[in-house]
């Protein structure tokens, strides 16, 4: 069970107070850009029971370790590690994916993803607000990216949970490089940074204890009530009204229960969560149906298992250039952990009947070099990205197909060249968010949630 917070004397203990500031701030309307101002009254768009789970490999990962094998290449292009046959005939996966490979017949896999930057930051900006951008970029993105799209689409809905969370966000709140841009601080997600296969896991402040005495914390609840009703005739904006919203959240997460029972990994058997692996990577993939199955619409995870042959200081683990580590041997750590808890969640969805309902997408913003190249004699591949893969399952969208081709280098798309775009186009499409629709910048200016973009047909039908 949770490990017990103690109640401080003070208004509200620090613990709490930045519990409360992420449930209220980081997903309330506090920082939300001006111009997003008028949409605060609007209407849910799309009131649906659908979820999303993002497994995001940061740094991209490599299409010639997992899903796209160039056994016949020369060895400067193959690397060390063989190919195995899959459940699909004619179709091979790397030897380090053998519960994958035999379960392949349940998923799909896309092999021809591409798009024009190579870099970090750029590449995954790209990748996951749909906005390209290209060269040398710092700084926040200028765009919103996918799971805060679908939070502001889904604003509105009744639930006792947050409708966004990330797991394994050390380094950042969301998706790495990602963030609410022109939509404000609003629609951040609830980031859970820790990690759920620890011992002493436990989201603090869920635990069932007020900040105060019950009795104090009503009276308190009764007397900003009372402030809000005073203050909603100045509220022409909209905001005060959104930002007594969701401090209800932040008051039904402390008092509900059902985030505590949602988080609670000690619920399920050992037997399933020994199935997903008592790792990092298992058990945020465990936590991660937990909580799509609890109603939250979107759940990001920083996917990165254990094996990167520097420790993943840099809180990018697929980065696997040869200054960080053998990509070889890293991948024959990294890939028995990969495959273990990626096809457990696919299973685990589908005996549950799930796989309706939940989208799971597995991805990172690019490939890795085709030519295996070298620092100091250990080997390694650099960004690529010309060309990509992504895993995707369920979304009652058809499985058992390997969609487009590389070429016999694994160098361009040969066959279905495909865009992130058309990717994010189709995981929209199952969420219920309409691309065409435009939200206000800082500029006022109108910007569509997807400026191009088709879904993948062969996925949706």
């Amino acid at each position: 069970m949770f490990k017990q917070v103690p109640v401080y004397s003070s208004l509200y203990p620090t613990a709490r107070r930045a519990f409360l500031h992420q449930a209220i701030v980081g997903t309330s309307l506090v920082g939300a850009s001006s111009p997003g101002r008028a949409d605060w009254k609007s209407k849910v768009s799309a009131v649906t029971d659908s979820s999303l789970i993002l497994l995001w490999q940061d740094g991209g990962p490599s299409p010639f370790e997992t899903f796209d094998p160039k056994p016949e290449a020369p060895a400067e292009y193959r690397g060390e590690l063989g190919a195995i046959a899959t459940k699909i005939p004619g179709i091979v996966f790397s030897e380090q994916l053998p519960l994958l490979a035999a379960m392949a017949d349940k998923f799909s896999v896309i092999r021809s993803l591409h798009q024009d930057s190579s870099a970090h930051v750029a590449g995954t900006h790209t990748f996951i607000t749909g906005h390209d951008r290209t060269g040398v970029v710092s700084g926040p993105p200028q765009y919103p990216d996918l799971g805060v799209i679908i939070h502001r689409i889904r604003y509105g809905r009744k639930h006792d949970l947050p409708d966004y969370v990330a797991l394994g966000g050390q380094y950042t709140e969301g998706l790495h490089r990602g963030g609410s841009a022109y939509l404000g601080s609003a629609f951040q997600p609830f980031s859970i940074p820790s990690d759920p296969s620890i011992k002493a896991f436990a989201v603090p402040n869920l635990d069932g204890q007020l900040p105060v005495a019950s009795e104090r914390f009503a009276n308190r609840n009764q007397i900003l009530q009372k402030l809000d009703r005073l203050n909603h005739q100045y509220d022409r904006s909209g905001q005060m009204g959104a930002a007594v919203m969701f401090r209800q959240r932040a008051m039904d997460l402390l008092t509900t229960g059902a985030a505590t029972r949602a988080f609670d990994l000690n619920q399920e058997k050992k037997s399933i969560r020994e199935r997903y692996g008592m790792h990092s990577a298992g058990q945020q993939a465990l936590l991660a149906r937990r909580l799509v199955e609890a109603g939250v619409s979107v759940v990001t995870v920083r996917f990165s298992p254990d094996g990167r042959g520097d420790d993943d200081r840099n809180g990018i683990g697929w980065d696997d250039h040869p200054v960080h580590g053998n990509i070889f041997r890293i991948m024959r750590r990294r890939g028995p952990l990969f495959d273990q808890s990626v096809s457990a969640l696919i299973e685990d969805l589908e005996q549950r009947g799930l796989n309706r309902k939940v989208l799971v997408v597995l991805a990172g913003e690019f490939g890795r070099t085709p030519r295996v190249s070298y620092h100091h004699g250990t080997p390694g591949r650099d960004h690529w990205g010309p060309a990509g893969c992504a895993l995707v399952f369920g979304g009652s969208m058809q499985m058992g197909q390997i969609i487009g081709t590389t070429s016999s280098r694994g160098e361009y798309p040969s066959q279905r060249a495909l865009r992130p775009q058309d990717l994010l186009a189709t995981i929209y499409r199952f969420m219920g968010v309409d691309i065409r629709r435009e939200f206000h910048n800082f500029s006022g200016r109108p910007i569509p949630i997807l400026p191009f973009g088709e879904p993948v047909k062969e996925l949706t039908g």
